[in-house]
């Protein structure tokens, strides 16, 4: 029997995600019925990230004979979630896409989160990622459909749980919101049994929805622009780090404001 002839390693779509604690790359070939999983890789590297994302591409192309110009589009997560590892992805992104001359897309975070479970559920489905002590990132789905039914916001537990109580008193909860602050979440379940919490197995988005979610997204050529959600902690912590330099607390807030005006 003739063995069948390996489809040639081109027009690759790239993407890449590191929002949180785990960075993953996925690699996806054109087929005739969408794009195929080609690879994926992905590491839990808290910080490290940089130590890992390039040589990590390269050493999974490096697998296949191939080089970066087989790339041609590149889709990224692009937040909300750490500030350091959602620099570090998009400005990687961006210096391929300008050196290869390809497009980029940017996928939001919290509905990929969401659409693993929602077509094994009913009713709403709220996503919970950990943004900072005392805080999450929330954004609340109806499961199936993922129409949104409550927006990205910064929240902290007490409001997270207000708005979660607000759509009804059944629901799935999922995110590492959940992992970082397990008592208080453990005891919310506990006054609303309706409620359920998803475990640890959904608190990252597989390789497959990476690829859907990227194969669907519109592509440019121009910069991901972040989703932040909330000021970073060195922007509320700006009068205190200003101090400590020597530098007039006012005087550094009109230079970031005028920063974020450019």
């Amino acid at each position: 029997m003739a063995i069948p002839k390996t489809r040639p390693v081109k027009d690759l779509l790239l993407v890449m995600a590191g929002a949180e604690e785990r960075l993953q790359l996925v690699l996806g070939q054109p087929g005739p019925d969408g794009f195929i999983l080609l690879a994926s890789r992905q590491w839990t590297v808290p910080g490290q990230s940089v130590r890992f994302l390039v040589p990590g591409l390269n050493a999974v192309l490096d697998e296949f004979g191939v080089d970066p110009t087989v790339l041609d589009r590149i889709a990224c997560v692009r937040g909300p979630g750490s500030f350091t590892g959602l620099r570090l992805v998009l400005a990687a992104a961006e210096g391929l896409a300008a050196g290869l001359d390809v497009p980029l897309a940017g996928l939001d975070y919290l509905p990929l989160l969401a659409s693993g479970p929602a077509q094994l559920a009913d009713g709403p489905l709220h996503v919970l990622t950990y943004a900072r002590r005392g805080l999450v990132y929330s954004q609340s789905f109806a499961a199936r459909s993922m129409t949104e039914i409550a927006p990205l916001a910064s929240l902290s537990l007490d409001e997270a749980a207000e708005r979660i109580g607000e759509h009804g008193d059944t629901g799935l909860l999922l995110g590492t919101g959940l992992r970082k602050n397990p008592e208080f979440f453990a005891d919310l379940a506990t006054a609303r049994p309706g409620h359920t919490l998803l475990d640890e197995t959904w608190d990252n988005p597989t390789p497959e929805i990476l690829l859907k979610a990227a194969e669907a997204a519109t592509y440019f050529n121009d910069p991901i622009e972040p989703v932040y959600v909330r000021p970073s902690d060195a922007e509320d912590n700006l009068e205190q780090i200003a101090r400590k330099r020597g530098l007039d607390p006012v005087e550094a807030k009109k230079r970031l404001e005028a920063l974020r005006e450019e």
